[in-house]
C-alpha cells in the first residue's frame, strides 16, 4: 500500500513538474474591472486602458491568459462599455485619434472565448463604493444593480446574473469643493431630466456613479467632478437667450429677442422681465412655446416715459421652476421725447406765455396812466 502511495506521489509530482499545479480551486472567479478613463461625452482622457488590454498588460494578462478552471467571472459593464466604445474608434480629449483599435476588439474576442460556459455575474456599474453612493444618491442605488445585468447583457449577448450588491464600501476623502459640485450638478440633471431622452438621463447618472469608483486617483476623480459640472452647465443652457441692445424712438415699441430650445422636446417657459429704472415700463410676456431644437423671436412690449439710458434683464424660467440659461442684460437707449417731458415742456411754454401776456398788459395800463396825468 505504501508502494502504490508512493508511486502515485511520484507520477503527481512529475506531472505538475511539467504541466503546472492545476488553479481550477484558486482561480474559482474572475474579475474584471477598471476605472473609467471617459468623460461623460465618451471621449477617453488617455491612452492607459489600451496599453492594459494588451496581452502583456494587466487586463490582457487576464483575459489572455485566463486559469484553467475558470468557474466564473465577475464583470463591470462600464469597463466593457469602455472597450468597446475603443473598439469602433475613438478620440483623446487631445484631439489625437487612437491608434489601438484592434488591441480592443482583440481583446473583446478573447473575452467571450473564456466566457463559453461560464456563469457570468454583472459587477455593480464602474464598481462605486457604497458608502458614497449613500452619501451622494441614495435614490439609484437599487437603479445602478438593475441597469448593471441590463447593460452587460446587451454588451456581451448572453445572459448575466445581477449584481447581488456593491463590492466597495470605501470611504475614500473627496474634498468639500467637489461635494458640492457633485450635489449641485446633480440637482441640475433632476431639473432638465423631464426634458432629455431617458439614455441621456441614464448617462448623467452613471457619469456621477464612475466618480465613486475607488480607485481613482484624487486628481482624476476631481478631473471627472469638473467634467461632470461641465455637462450639467451645458444641459441648463440648451435653452438660452441672445444678447443684443436697442435704440428706441417711440413712446410704445416691441423688441424683439431670441431664444433658442436644443432640448429634443418642445419647452414651454415664462419669461420674467425686469427693468433698470424707471424710465420704462414693461408689460408681462404671456408663456412662450419653442419648439425642440429651433429658435422663436420674443417680441417685449416697453412704454419709455423719459428719454435716457435704461435697459431690462430677462431670466428664462421653465415649467417646473429651473432656471434655464443665463440671465441677460438688455441696454436701451432712449431717444423719445416721453409725454411727461412733452408736459414739462408744454407748461413752461404756456407759463411764459402768460407771464409775457401779464407784463405786456401792465406796461399798457402804465402807458395809459401815463397819458391821464398828462
Amino acid at each position: 500500500m505504501r508502494r502504490r502511495v508512493g508511486a502515485f506521489s511520484l507520477i503527481f509530482a512529475v506531472f505538475t513538474a511539467i504541466f503546472g499545479i492545476p488553479e481550477a480551486s484558486a482561480s474559482a472567479t474572475i474579475t474584471l474591472t477598471e476605472p473609467t478613463h471617459r468623460q461623460i461625452n465618451g471621449q477617453f482622457i488617455d491612452d492607459d486602458l489600451a496599453k492594459s488590454l494588451q496581452a502583456d498588460g494587466r487586463l490582457g494578462q487576464i483575459v489572455f491568459n485566463a486559469p484553467i478552471g475558470t468557474k466564473s467571472w465577475v464583470i463591470d459593464p462600464a469597463l466593457i462599455e469602455d472597450v468597446i466604445a475603443m473598439s469602433n474608434g475613438y478620440t483623446l480629449t487631445s484631439g489625437v485619434q487612437g491608434s489601438r483599435v484592434q488591441v480592443a476588439k482583440d481583446w473583446l474576442n478573447q473575452l467571450r472565448v473564456d466566457l463559453v460556459g461560464t456563469k457570468v455575474v454583472a459587477l455593480a456599474y464602474s464598481n462605486p463604493s457604497l458608502y458614497w453612493m449613500n452619501q451622494l444618491s441614495p435614490h439609484i442605488i437599487n437603479y445602478v444593480l438593475a441597469i448593471s445585468k441590463e447593460r452587460l447583457e446587451s454588451d456581451l449577448g448572453i445572459p448575466v446574473e445581477a449584481p447581488s450588491g456593491y463590492s466597495s464600501h470605501s470611504e475614500f476623502a473627496i474634498s468639500k469643493a467637489d461635494i458640492d459640485s457633485i450635489r449641485s450638478d446633480t440637482t441640475s440633471f433632476s431639473n432638465t431630466a423631464p426634458y432629455i431622452d431617458p439614455q441621456t438621463i441614464d448617462n448623467f447618472r452613471l457619469g456621477l456613479v464612475r466618480i465613486l469608483n475607488p480607485n481613482l486617483t484624487g486628481d482624476r476623480r476631481s478631473y471627472l467632478v469638473r467634467d461632470y459640472t461641465a455637462q450639467a452647465y451645458a444641459e441648463l443652457h440648451l435653452v438660452h437667450l441672445s444678447p443684443g441692445k436697442f435704440t428706441v424712438t417711440s413712446r410704445h415699441q416691441n423688441l424683439p429677442i431670441t431664444l433658442t430650445n436644443n432640448f429634443p422636446t418642445d419647452m414651454k417657459v415664462t419669461l420674467r422681465v425686469i427693468s433698470s429704472n424707471p424710465k420704462i415700463l414693461i408689460t408681462d410676456i404671456p408663456v412662450q412655446t419653442i419648439p425642440a431644437k429651433s429658435k422663436i423671436q420674443v417680441m417685449v412690449p416697453i412704454e419709455v416715459l423719459t428719454s435716457g439710458s435704461s435697459g431690462f434683464s430677462v431670466q428664462v424660467v421653465a415649467s417646473n421652476g429651473t432656471v434655464l440659461g443665463d440671465e441677460l442684460y438688455y441696454p436701451l437707449n432712449l431717444t423719445v421725447i416721453s409725454p411727461i417731458a412733452t408736459w414739462f415742456t408744454t407748461g413752461a411754454a404756456i407759463l411764459l406765455f402768460i407771464a409775457a401776456t401779464i407784463q405786456s398788459i401792465r406796461r399798457i395800463r402804465r402807458s395809459r396812466m401815463g397819458r391821464t396825468n398828462e
